[in-house]
């Protein structure tokens, strides 16, 4: 169940090419830290996940008043365990999806990888564990499942 944790608004003068940005000083300003914010489709605004189960969106207000509000609220983490291709001889992933694994850290989510790799179906896999916001963890498993 989520609860609201704070709210505000943002000026209008803060264009959408600026309001990633602006989500992320505020929310380090006011112990919401984030490392990223950006533009998700699905959650209809600008959002800023943290590991530490809450996000902050940012969406426009009407023309009057103007401006954003921008809403703190907290989430249920998901964990799920995502299989990744790996080198059958080394237990390698490849370097891309690791640069990827990297920026979804940013985006909020907690990845371990295991240590051991295993044989299933002629593929030879690693488990990844992933924590987080559902939705972020959605879009994720959809760039594995199309590096596939």
């Amino acid at each position: 169940m989520s609860e609201i944790l704070a709210e505000t608004t943002f000026p209008s003068i803060i264009h959408n090419n600026e309001i990633c940005d602006e989500i992320v000083k505020w929310g380090n300003a006011n112990n919401f830290p984030l490392i990223k914010a950006k533009l998700n489709n699905k959650m209809e605004g600008y959002v800023g996940f943290s590991p530490d189960n809450y996000y902050i969106k940012a969406t426009r207000l009407p023309a009057v008043p103007g401006g954003w509000k921008v809403v703190v609220e907290s989430y249920e983490a998901e964990e799920r365990i995502i299989p990744l291709n790996v080198k059958s001889d080394t237990g390698e992933a490849n370097r891309f999806v690791l640069k990827m694994v990297e920026e979804y850290e940013k985006e909020g989510l907690k990845m371990e990888l295991a240590d051991t790799w295993y044989e299933s179906y002629g593929n030879s896999l690693r488990d990844l564990k992933v924590t987080g916001h559902p939705v972020l963890i959605n879009n994720f498993e959809d760039f594995i499942e199309n590096m596939r």
